[in-house]
Order: C-alpha cells, then sequence, then structure tokens
C-alpha cells in the first residue's frame, strides 16, 4: 500500500499555535536565523502580516489529514524566492522534508512565475544540507550571515 500524498494549503490564523509550536522547538530554533523563543503575540503580529503580505507564501503541509510541516517562501526578486522549511517535531525521521519541499515548489510554481528557488542553509545542519542537494539546489554565493546558499532553477 502507498503512504499517504504530502499536500499543502495555504496557513490560516487558525494555525497560529501550531506554527508557533513548532517555530518554538528547540530544533528548529537551532537552525533558524533567529534562536529565540517567539511569544503568542509577536507570532500573531508576524502571521498577520506574511498572510497578507504579496511577497510572501505560507503553506502548511498535510498527510492523511495531519499537519506535518510548514513552508515558506520569500520573493527575493528577478523572480527568485527564498524557501524555509519546517517540520513538525513529531514528523522528522520519517522522511517527510523531500516530499514536503516538493509540494511547497509545486505550489510556488503554480502561483508564481518563479525562475529560481533560493534556500539559506545553518552551516551545522547537515540534514538540510542533504535535503537541498538531493532536490537539486546547488551552491550559491555565500551569504554575509554565515549560512550556506544553495539555488535550484525551476523548469
Amino acid at each position: 500500500m502507498t503512504a499517504p500524498a504530502v499536500t499543502v494549503r495555504d496557513a490560516t490564523e487558525d494555525d497560529a499555535e501550531l506554527l508557533l509550536s513548532w517555530r518554538n522547538d528547540p530544533a528548529t530554533r537551532q537552525a533558524s536565523r533567529s534562536a529565540g523563543v517567539i511569544d503568542l503575540d509577536s507570532h500573531l503580529r508576524w502571521l498577520r502580516r506574511v498572510l497578507t503580505a504579496p511577497d510572501r507564501i505560507l503553506l502548511v503541509a498535510m498527510r492523511a489529514g495531519t499537519p506535518v510541516g510548514t513552508v515558506r517562501f520569500d520573493d527575493e526578486g528577478d523572480r527568485e524566492w527564498e524557501v524555509s522549511i519546517t517540520l513538525a517535531p513529531g514528523s522528522r525521521g520519517r522522511g517527510l522534508s523531500r516530499p514536503v519541499l516538493a509540494a511547497g515548489e509545486q505550489a510556488l510554481a503554480a502561483r508564481t512565475d518563479a525562475a529560481a528557488v533560493l534556500a539559506a542553509v545553518h552551516p551545522d545542519n547537515a540534514a538540510s544540507a542533504a535535503l537541498f542537494e538531493r532536490a537539486g539546489y546547488l551552491e550559491d554565493a555565500p551569504a554575509a550571515d554565515g549560512f550556506r546558499r544553495l539555488r535550484k532553477t525551476l523548469h
């Protein structure tokens, strides 16, 4: 029997507490540009801005009706979008990162004229680097913040 596919849907304000719990997970914070704990009020302000921003796409990845992660895309200009992916703590180690990323990329391609996707990877995050490399991302110019920069050209 085939495992249920990963799909994505638009995030909503109803997802706020779930997304915040994933964001404040210690492993997620360790791999993030901003490693501090976020409070609910700050998170709600951020989420409302993201949900209404024309240059951002925030998706919740679903598998068998259960949220398993998020994919966010930020428009960097010149038809390039930066991707950020987070798996729910309970979904890690289950082979879901690649399907979550692929579903997000498909949604981005369907909604925009994106030519490329960029990924900023914490230098200590070998799992994330391996994910993006397996998905066809190649080393790009180094980021000023010490993160590795990877780039994938979309077809």
